[in-house]
C-alpha cells in the first residue's frame, strides 16, 4: 500500500470522515434494545485499504455488511471510478443496472440512522442503506446466521464488516450469539455464492473464525490471502470468465 496517510489526505478522505465524526464519542456507553450505540473511532489504515482495492479494482458495484466510516469510504472510491468510466473515449454498455452504487445492509437501525445523516449530499445518490434483521441458523448442519433480507444485486465487490454478534436474534438447540465467547459467522456469502460472477472479490475485516468456515463451505475457485498485520481476508472468484458480458472495471483500464 501507498503511505497511509499521504494517501488519506491526498485523496480528501480526511475531510469525508471529519464530517461524519459522531458528537457523542465521549458520551457513556450506552444500548438501544440491547444493540451496541457506542462509536468507534475510524481505522485510517483499514478504510485507506477499502478505498485503494475499490479504485485498483475499479470495481462497479459493491455489498457492504454492516455500515460505518467504511460507508462513505467506498461511496467516494465508486465516485472516482464512475468519473474515470465516464472519460473513457468509448464507455462499453455494462450489464449491470446499479453501476457504481453502494448498497449497505445493518441489523442496529441506531447506527443505520446516524449513517445516513452524514453521507455527503455529494454521495448519498449512489448510497442504499437497509435494515434487516439477522437470525441464528444452519449451514449444512453448522451453527451461523443469516441477514433476513439481503439486498437483491450482484456484487463485483463485498465488504463483510457486519454484523455485530449482539445484534444476532434466536438460537438454533438452545446455541445463541449472546454468549462473548462465540464468534460472529455469517453464512450469508455461503447462500448467495451460486450467483458470484467470476472476478467477484470478498474482503472480510477479522473475523477470522468466520472466514474458515467460509473457506470450508464455499464450493467455487478463489484466489485467498491473509494479511495477519492488517488482520484482513481477501478471496477472489477466479473462475474462467462467463461470456461477453462478464465484465470487470480492471478490463476497461490498462493501469
Amino acid at each position: 500500500m501507498q503511505d497511509v496517510q499521504r494517501y488519506w489526505e491526498t485523496e480528501g478522505l480526511d475531510q469525508l470522515v471529519s464530517t461524519y465524526k459522531n458528537p457523542e464519542r465521549a458520551d457513556p456507553y450506552y444500548t438501544t434494545a440491547g444493540k451496541s450505540t457506542v462509536a468507534f473511532e475510524p481505522e485510517v489504515e483499514d478504510l485507506v485499504r477499502i478505498h485503494q482495492l475499490i479504485r485498483e479494482r475499479k470495481s462497479f458495484t459493491v455489498l457492504e455488511f454492516g455500515v460505518g466510516f467504511s460507508t462513505i469510504i467506498i461511496a467516494d472510491a465508486l465516485a472516482k471510478n464512475e468519473r474515470e468510466f465516464r472519460a473513457l473515449p468509448s464507455p462499453p454498455k455494462i450489464r449491470n443496472r446499479f453501476l457504481f452504487e453502494l448498497f449497505s445492509v445493518d441489523a442496529n437501525e441506531y447506527w443505520i440512522s446516524k449513517c445516513k445523516t452524514r453521507i455527503p449530499t455529494h454521495l448519498a445518490a449512489r448510497v442504499h442503506l437497509s435494515y434487516s434483521p439477522v437470525h441464528t441458523g444452519t449451514f449444512n448442519g453448522h451453527l451461523c446466521h443469516f441477514y433476513d433480507k439481503i439486498p437483491n444485486v450482484i456484487p463485483d465487490f463485498i465488504y463483510l464488516d457486519g454484523p455485530a454478534p449482539k445484534d444476532v436474534q434466536g438460537s438454533v438447540n438452545g446455541l445463541d450469539f449472546s454468549v462473548d465467547e462465540r464468534t460472529v459467522m455469517s453464512g450469508d456469502l455461503l447462500l448467495m455464492e451460486s450467483t458470484f460472477l467470476p472476478g467477484t472479490f470478498i474482503l472480510v475485516d477479522g473475523r477470522i473464525n468466520n472466514v474458515r468456515f467460509l473457506q470450508r463451505n464455499f464450493q467455487r475457485e478463489y484466489k485467498f490471502a491473509y494479511d495477519p498485520d492488517g488482520d484482513i481476508s481477501t478471496f477472489e472468484l477466479t473462475e474462467p470468465r462467463l461470456g461477453k458480458y462478464n465484465i470487470l472495471g480492471l478490463d476497461l483500464f490498462t493501469s
